[in-house]
């Protein structure tokens, strides 16, 4: 059977990235001033850092329909038989529904893997996906490992303030009446249990104390060299470089992904975010 991989600018792939490793790509939409940007085609982390220091208040919307119209005819087009989706969490964008429309349309069977988040783990899932593609693994078989593994996933995050997370609409109820209290330091969670929304974890006093906090709860879950780590932050190198350095001293061994966190999640986090992930590795992998 011939399956095809479709993720989108959520993972922080960018389109040639996608391309050179033979996955099919949609851009989420940025847009600041009224100006609309294709991430990860004309439109780069490091310039939506600027925009937010500049005071800029992006929003984000899912990629355009004319897009993902053309690119699942592509597909179509191309004779695949298949396609397995891996978009940004329906908790936090409508992309996953509207991908399953376009699809229906076309008559092309697709397969969407539930991330529960975004980043790397979404990333993760990509890419081990289109490996499994390649191996000839059947379809059923990637399925069952894809999911599994983004079943034991966890995302936790400590943003600088509320604000951006709250004018976007990200955050459940509970999350949002947090932003109005002073001297809190939220921790934020994506997961299963959160269902792909951002929820609270749990609040505390300092940064130091947060970022201990996110370290313990992923002590907790007991893992081991079959997982693989992550830190981001979107625009605070110091900082990320300090709890990076943290992780590894409490997970040595581990294979531990740093990056920036991706344009279109920065334009709701704001610049200073902090982020942790882990995810069960995928089997055969």
């Amino acid at each position: 059977m011939k399956i095809a991989v479709i993720t989108d600018s959520g993972s922080g792939l960018t389109k040639q990235q996608a391309n050179e490793l033979g996955i099919y790509y949609l851009p989420l939409q940025i847009i600041v001033n009224d100006k609309m940007y294709l991430d990860g085609e004309n439109i780069t982390v490091e310039e939506i850092y600027e925009f937010l220091r500049n005071g800029e208040m992006p929003t984000t919307s899912m990629p355009p329909m004319g897009i993902m119209e053309e690119v699942f005819h592509e597909i179509k087009k191309q004779g695949y038989e298949a396609a397995i989706a891996i978009p940004l969490t329906s908790g936090l964008s409508s992309t996953c529904s509207v991908m399953q429309a376009c699809a229906k349309r076309c008559e092309l069977p697709l397969e969407v893997i539930e991330t529960y988040t975004t980043c790397n783990i979404q990333r993760y899932l990509a890419l081990s996906a289109i490996q499994l593609v390649k191996q000839g693994i059947e379809l059923d078989e990637i399925l069952t490992r894809l999911k599994d593994s983004a079943a034991n996933s966890n995302t936790l995050i400590m943003p600088d303030d509320l604000q951006h997370l709250k004018r976007g609409g990200r955050l459940t109820p509970l999350a949002a009446a947090l932003g109005g209290l002073l001297k809190i330091k939220p921790i934020l969670q994506l997961n299963e249990t959160s269902q792909g929304k951002v929820d609270v974890f749990d609040k505390v006093r300092t940064a130091s104390k947060a970022q201990q906090k996110m370290l313990d709860t992923f002590k907790s879950a007991n893992l081991d060299e079959t997982y693989t780590l992550t830190v981001l932050h979107s625009g605070a190198p110091e900082a990320g470089e300090k709890l990076k350095e943290l992780m590894q001293e409490s997970f040595l061994g581990l294979d531990i992904y740093y990056g920036l966190i991706g344009a279109v999640i920065s334009a709701h986090t704001g610049l200073g975010c902090l982020g942790i992930q882990y995810i069960k590795k995928v089997k055969g992998l």
